[in-house]
């Protein structure tokens, strides 16, 4: 297989209409990661964080957020990982983190696998028309 194909089978594992059918925990992974490197480059917004979207599919939005380096002093933890129902207009999970390392990320990838895999079952699931794939 060529890294196109690849690259091919891969994108079609995202499509929209799939959802949860064929998720990669090795591409949500690294949907995560990546999302972790670009809030580097993010500024802090006026309420002290600075967020990212980490992947959409299908009716969910996974956003990465990091509050200011002040809020671990005070015990919250600074990584928040969301998941969102954007049909519903809800958040459906969460997961705090005071870093994020393996451990950290194996139990997000499992948090967007698992809200991945109930989405069907949610009564405000409507699907998007494709176009979302990021």
């Amino acid at each position: 297989m060529t890294s196109k194909q690849g690259a091919a089978q891969r994108a079609a594992r995202w499509d929209e209409n799939s959802l949860s059918l064929d998720l990669c925990t090795d591409e949500i992974e690294q949907r995560m990661i990546r999302a972790y490197i670009q809030l580097v480059f993010r500024p802090y917004d006026a309420d002290g964080s600075r967020s990212v979207m980490a992947m959409r599919f299908g009716t969910l939005e996974v956003q990465l957020t990091e509050l200011l380096p002040d809020s671990v002093a005070s015990g919250i933890p600074p990584f928040w990982l969301e998941v969102f129902s954007v049909a519903g207009h809800e958040s459906i999970d969460s997961y705090a983190c005071f870093e994020f390392g393996e451990i950290e990320l194996a139990s997000a990838v499992n948090l967007v696998l698992e809200a991945a895999r109930a989405l069907p079952l949610r009564p405000s699931a409507q699907p998007e028309p494709p176009g979302h794939l990021i």
